[in-house]
């Protein structure tokens, strides 16, 4: 079975690099559009071994940044790649002395200069990324694979399992599976029959910037009287829903301010268009215009947001776009609603609905739920607190990684 696994994979790889050559000239002229044409380079050599760290997108980052915290401090080599552009950007923001770039096209010949190049001690995948070059090309050099902070859905594990041996035959260099929960550990035994355990959640393990609140409002032209309610990575349809609700909310709470933080900058301009009737301005606008609602058109100040926020609202979550981390306002200790379409963080919320510490709300219920948290100021201060104890309860998962991960380099 093996040798058959072999001889398809390896006619899959040589398909890959017929289209990838036929196709070439097309991709050198569209990816630059993109800023994405990095997919096509090799990395520079390096001869220290690093741990190459494989992330997704934005929010991958953010969940692993106590895990490169923490491997940095122990002296281990670290490279980084990223899918999207927008992960590469903050991880070169936050970690300018670490190497970084664009992951490669998932081509065999990308991925084998790649590994050449680097030559890594370890491939440590964040969360579901299974790309069956990374995979194959990187037993193919005889690195060992560690996924962490590991999560599958029951979606995605039925479709992985209906080739079960396929996925086997490309994950034969992975060593361990550390994965965010119970449910989490059993998928990926049942699918891969490797040692998979329970490490814990590594979002749970925050380490975010601690800002002056006064100074903050300051920056964002609001002031100490100002309630302020955040929405963080709002998707489309959300922004949409907002303004329908706001008149009433406005009526309700005339000191109202909103901050709007799409989860891509790249939407503000559509969401200009949306606003233009209200009173609003951008972050890159000048900071003491003073209007109702603050659109921010770039990245890196969410965290911000949320830390003045009187109540936050987690996006994509009121959409079917799965949700995003609702544990960064639980840093700062606020009171938090998500929608109904939180299938991506379900764990999380989990754990935060066991503690009274989140709403769970949806597009009908969103203006009354909102209202009634911020008429209550207490009831919104002992959400926060609740929500902050779920954080500090949850943070072994930074321990057990590293612990999992050192096993794996002995």
């Amino acid at each position: 079975m093996k040798i058959t696994y072999r001889f398809l994979v390896g006619c899959y790889r040589l398909l890959l690099e017929l289209i990838f050559f036929l196709s070439r000239p097309l991709l050198w002229l569209i990816l630059p559009l993109y800023r994405y044409r990095g997919a096509l380079y090799s990395p520079k050599s390096r001869r220290d071994k690093p741990i190459l760290l494989h992330c997704a997108s934005v929010g991958e980052v953010n969940a692993v940044v106590p895990l490169i915290n923490e491997l940095a401090n122990k002296g281990y080599p670290i490279h980084i790649n990223t899918v999207t552009v927008t992960g590469l950007e903050l991880i070169k923001r936050g970690y300018p002395d670490i190497p970084s770039e664009l992951a490669p096209l998932d081509i065999g010949s990308l991925r084998r200069r790649q590994y050449a190049a680097l030559n890594p001690r370890m491939l440590l995948i964040v969360e579901t990324e299974i790309w069956p070059m990374m995979l194959d090309r990187a037993a193919g050099h005889n690195i060992p694979i560690v996924f962490i902070n590991a999560r599958m859905g029951r979606k995605s594990f039925d479709k992985y399992n209906s080739i079960q041996s396929l996925i086997r035959y490309l994950a034969r260099s992975v060593r361990m599976v550390l994965a965010q929960s119970d449910d989490d550990s059993k998928r990926f035994y049942d699918l891969l029959d490797i040692p998979s355990y329970n490490a814990g959640n590594l979002k749970y393990c925050l380490s975010l910037p601690i800002f002056d609140p006064d100074q903050s409002r300051r920056k964002f032209g609001f002031i100490t009287d100002d309630l302020i309610l955040v929405w963080g990575s709002s998707r489309p349809g959300e922004e949409a829903l907002l303004l329908a609700i706001l008149p009433f909310l406005k009526q309700q709470h005339p000191n109202l301010k909103i901050i709007i933080a799409p989860r891509h900058p790249k939407r503000c301009e559509e969401l200009e268009k949306m606003l233009r009737d209200t009173s609003y301005r951008k972050l890159s606008d000048n900071a003491s215009m003073s209007k109702d609602i603050l659109l921010i058109d770039s990245l890196g100040h969410l965290a911000e947001a949320y830390a003045i926020a009187d109540l936050a609202i987690v996006g994509g979550s009121f959409y079917d776009f799965g949700g995003h981390n609702p544990l960064e306002p639980a840093f700062y200790s606020k009171a938090i609603i998500i929608g109904e379409y939180h299938h991506s963080c379900k764990a999380s919320v989990q754990k935060l609905q066991q503690s009274n510490a989140i709403v769970v709300s949806d597009k009908h219920k969103l203006a009354a739920d909102i209202s009634r948290l911020l008429q209550n100021t207490r009831v919104r201060q002992d959400m926060g607190q609740r929500a902050k104890i779920v954080l500090t309860e949850n943070a072994a998962a930074l321990h057990n990684h590293i612990k999992g991960i050192e096993q794996c380099l002995k």
